[in-house]
């Protein structure tokens, strides 16, 4: 079955990538589409056994495909679109609110009209025009797909539990509209403080500069939570100078470093923020050479649809060279396609 060795080579060389680091995009996402590609497989193989069983069983398997699958996407489209109505109520009219209903729609669409440009083929419509809607078509289920592996993912990373003994927690700051952190960057603040009450010699980084718009600095405001929930002024250190993730791990990095008395032994270091931007946020602190793990905070569920999906793209969009290479394999798979074999 090559479907499943070709699986099975995908997990293993993302698992390898994995175990020496465990924070590569590339190693988790090869690792998650070789774990989900291989599970889709084999489903369908166990379903194809089971309608050459008898007539009966190969009615059943024909029911399940043209409704049970139909049905299933119908659900996840519906709730994609009817999450945009709930953030829009909750969160105000924006474009990022828009983004869950626009997966939805995409998907309610693409899917069927992949399935019947492969039925119809390329005898009832001119050449190049097929050719044309098979690449996008495909590519935008291709990237669908990703989105899924890239859930699984961000899952599988904030799995593994943080044990050891903590020296420094990082607080990822979040836009405020006044000196009082917001329900967002409270949560972050309140596992922050979860583990600092298991690590009572840890000092906390308050991470986060003064945008345009804010009244104070992000990081003063942490502070003066900090201080409200009687954590000591001493084992708060203020970051008050960054604009972005990477600048947060960045500055994070070159103050630790300098409060680090221990020059035999490197500081163990966490950062905090909700669970939807760790992944990122740890690959944002691989880039910035800095070794720290995410926890992540809860976030209310309706909120997470449209975050994950614009973590997403924010990250398709920083590894470029991944996307492109994606595209690539779409013409090329289209490519061998068409050929006369």
């Amino acid at each position: 079955m090559p479907l499943v060795i070709i699986s099975c080579i995908f997990i293993i060389i993302g698992g390898l990538i994995l175990l020496k680091e465990r924070r590569s995009f590339f190693g988790g996402m090869l690792f998650a589409f070789g774990g989900l590609f291989l599970i889709l497989t084999l489903f369908v193989v166990g379903l194809i056994k089971i309608s050459e069983i008898s007539t009966s069983s190969s009615e059943l398997v024909t029911i399940i495909f043209y409704t049970l699958f139909p049905l299933i996407l119908l659900i996840v489209c519906a709730f994609f679109i009817f999450n945009t109505h709930t953030m829009q109520t909750k969160e105000g009219r924006s474009v990022t609110a828009k983004l869950s209903a626009l997966l939805g729609i995409n998907l309610l669409i693409t899917v069927p009209a992949f399935f019947y440009l492969l039925s119809m083929g390329s005898s009832k419509i001119p050449l190049w025009l097929f050719s044309i809607l098979l690449f996008l078509l495909l590519s935008d289920l291709l990237f669908s797909f990703l989105f899924t592996c890239y859930l699984f993912y961000s899952w599988m990373y904030q799995m593994i539990p943080i044990k050891k003994k903590v020296d420094y927690i990082i607080v990822l700051g979040s836009g405020i509209r006044s000196e009082e952190v917001p329900p967002l960057l409270k949560s972050r603040l309140d596992k922050a403080i979860e583990y600092y009450h298991k690590n009572p010699n840890a000092k906390i980084v308050v991470s986060g500069g003064q945008g345009a718009d804010e009244p104070v600095s992000e990081a003063f405001a942490m502070k003066k939570y900090l201080l409200s929930q009687q954590i000591p002024d001493v084992y708060i250190l203020m970051e008050d100078q960054s604009t972005t993730t990477f600048e947060n791990m960045a500055f994070s990095k070159k103050i630790i470093f300098e409060d680090w008395k221990n020059k035999d032994q490197a500081p163990t270091i966490l950062f905090s923020t909700n669970n939807y931007h760790v992944l990122r946020g740890a690959l944002y602190a691989r880039k910035a050479h800095l070794k720290a793990e995410g926890v992540g905070a809860p976030t209310a569920l309706y909120f997470l649809p449209t975050a994950l999906i614009r973590e997403y793209i924010a990250l398709l969009s920083q590894y470029n060279w991944f996307t492109a290479s994606m595209i690539l394999v779409c013409l090329a798979f289209v490519f061998i396609s068409l050929l006369p074999i």
